[in-house]
């Protein structure tokens, strides 16, 4: 196997951030590290289009019964990026639909999860503002579990925006392990952990159900499994089984 090749086709810049955060110290080390991390990160893609897609519909679904109007997104949205995101799939849905025949559903569905995300602002939430009123009659609809679990609406906006900013980093590539507080491999894997924990909750805060749904086929138990700071080393000595019988020498 030609590691040089590998090398070629990955981010220079990329990997030398695994080296130095992640302690890599060769070659076939970094990228073993590398590939392991991508292969915990893949468990999140799931997660992230579940709450998206949930997240997208339930707000739907609670703003066009305040305003009893399934366009309601071309007058309610009060920022300019947000009605910039609004025109922006509109000019989608003519392009690829025909200005005649797409429906509000194509519309919402083209809509970017930092639009729904903001749509939890405190702006939706002022009585003396009826026209962009929304969570204080639809924020239970929408989460069903957040007066239980005494979760108030500027949590569950900080709690999306984190989410967010994170979904952004996977989806764009991006070490999504790495947070501020990484130094080594053990914070990337209790972040990624922490991570995968944030998105169960507020998924649960959306649907009891769709969280029951994720357990029951595995999908939390498959990415504990592989989310493990042993599986960098399982990948390692896969790329350098001389590291094992190194070990076996020593012991």
């Amino acid at each position: 196997m030609d590691l040089d090749e590998i090398k070629q086709g990955l981010s220079t810049e990329k990997l030398e951030t695994y080296r130095q955060v992640l302690e890599c110290k060769s070659d076939s080390e970094v990228i073993a590290v590398y590939m392991a991390m991508q292969g915990i990160m893949s468990h999140f893609f799931t997660v992230v289009q579940l709450l998206e897609v949930t997240l997208r519909n339930s707000i739907h679904k609670a703003v066009t019964a305040q305003f009893k109007d399934d366009e309601w997104y071309k007058r309610v949205p009060i920022s300019e990026e947000s009605r910039k995101q609004v025109s922006f799939a509109e000019q989608q849905c003519i392009e690829e639909i025909g200005a005649k025949y797409y429906t509000s559903g194509d519309l919402v569905s083209r809509l970017p999860f930092g639009f729904w995300v903001h749509m939890l602002h405190k702006d939706y939430n002022n009585p003396r503002d009826k026209e962009h009123n929304i969570w204080q009659f639809q924020l239970h609809k929408c989460f069903p579990n957040a007066k239980q679990q005494n979760v108030s609406l500027n949590t569950i906006f900080q709690k999306m925006g984190t989410l967010n900013r994170f979904r952004n980093r996977l989806f764009h590539h991006e070490p999504a392990w790495k947070s501020r507080q990484t130094k080594n491999r053990s914070d990337a894997i209790s972040y990624l952990n922490s991570m995968y924990g944030e998105h169960m909750e507020a998924i649960e805060l959306l649907s009891s159900s769709k969280r029951e749904l994720i357990s029951l086929l595995g999908f939390d138990a498959k990415f504990t499994d592989e989310c493990d700071i042993k599986n960098l080393d399982r990948f390692e000595l896969l790329l350098n089984p001389e590291k094992e019988e190194e070990k076996a020498q020593a012991n």
